[in-house]
């Protein structure tokens, strides 16, 4: 099993991915995507563990093993442990499949630090990949893997 830092900080790569927000009028599903790659970032930037639980969908895996209880749990945990984290975004991209419908795929590569205080105690990089399912116009975080 992993390290409890490192899952933790894995978690916050999840809430860096963030894309640019939506405009005015009716949304596409990127717009929608990319509002709820925000949504994601803001409850785990806010340190709210359920703004993220909306976000994750009732069949999520992280890993191929680990639910949303795991998720529920590691995120208590990681916003006990670090007051402040720096996250930096070094590439990302986001894909709607264009073959089969209400899939997408958020692949990145994220520099993450993590601090008690202001000074920073710990840094890596990670590479994530979310698989998002959207049901009835709402883009829901399926699957989450990272190395």
């Amino acid at each position: 099993m992993l390290p409890v830092r490192r899952i933790l900080l894995c978690w916050l790569a999840v809430g860096t991915i963030a894309l640019m927000t939506a405009g005015c009028g009716s949304q596409s599903a990127d717009e929608r995507l990319n509002l709820k790659l925000d949504e994601l970032q803001d409850g785990l930037e806010a340190r709210s563990t359920d703004r993220v639980m909306d976000v994750l969908h009732s069949d999520f895996q992280a890993r191929g093993e680990l639910d949303r209880d795991w998720a529920r749990r590691s995120m208590t945990l990681m916003f006990l442990q670090n007051q402040r984290v720096n996250v930096l975004v070094i590439n990302q991209e986001t894909a709607i499949d264009p073959v089969y419908d209400g899939q997408a795929v958020t692949q990145a590569q994220v520099s993450l630090s993590g601090a008690e205080r202001f000074i920073p105690d710990s840094a890596r990089v990670y590479s994530v990949k979310l698989n998002w399912l959207e049901e009835d116009g709402d883009w829901q975080l399926h699957r989450l893997t990272w190395e």
